[in-house]
């Protein structure tokens, strides 16, 4: 079995300090690091896609100033960075379009290729529901034509993904509403 776990913005400018800093993100740090741990010594790859940002990104018109690629708040958190096999810069809310890129040069990015994709990290509203929703509907094309044999089983970890909380931006209710997004558009969602 090829299995893979998608750690998504657990950088420094989202985990540790920074314009987007959030505490519901630094309190996912350990957890993940403990998953990444434990599916890497059972042999699964594990992929960090971490927000890289020019400092005149588009994305700023929207979100303040963040992860600006030689701030070193794009650097995943030393904590998990030890457990990744592979660290991909992203510069889009979800990184599906970067992961398909960068895998015509590295077979271990090719998402056809994996039985069990499980994802990770921050936001919930943001970069993980845009990730997991491309992805499984990029797959469900690919298994329609088929171009794979079987759909890879796509799992949310309920537990390791959050968003952030502000008085516009209320996490519990994002979560509510967005899991169950998650969750009917055929993705697993698991505690």
């Amino acid at each position: 079995m090829t299995n893979i776990v998608v750690v998504m913005d657990m950088n420094i400018g989202f985990a540790k300090r920074g314009s987007l800093f959030s505490p519901r993100t630094e309190k996912l740090i350990h957890p993940i690091s403990d998953f990444c741990r434990e599916k890497s010594e059972a042999g699964w790859k594990i992929l960090a896609l971490t927000d890289t940002h020019d400092p005149a990104d588009i994305e700023f018109g929207a979100f303040p100033p963040h992860c600006i690629s030689d701030s070193g708040e794009s650097e995943v958190v030393p904590e998990i960075k030890q457990y990744c096999d592979i660290v991909l810069p992203k510069y889009t809310t979800g990184g599906f379009f970067e992961v398909q890129e960068a895998a015509k040069d590295d077979s271990r990015l090719d998402l056809t290729g994996y039985d069990e994709i499980h994802i990770v990290g921050c936001c919930t509203d943001l970069c993980v529901y845009n990730f997991s929703i491309i992805t499984q509907k990029y797959l469900e094309l690919q298994y329609h034509h088929k171009r794979i044999s079987r759909m890879p089983r796509i799992v949310a970890h309920k537990s390791m993904i959050d968003t952030y909380d502000t008085e516009r931006h209320p996490a519990e209710e994002i979560n509510h509403t967005f899991f169950g997004h998650i969750e009917l558009n055929g993705i697993e969602v698991i505690e």
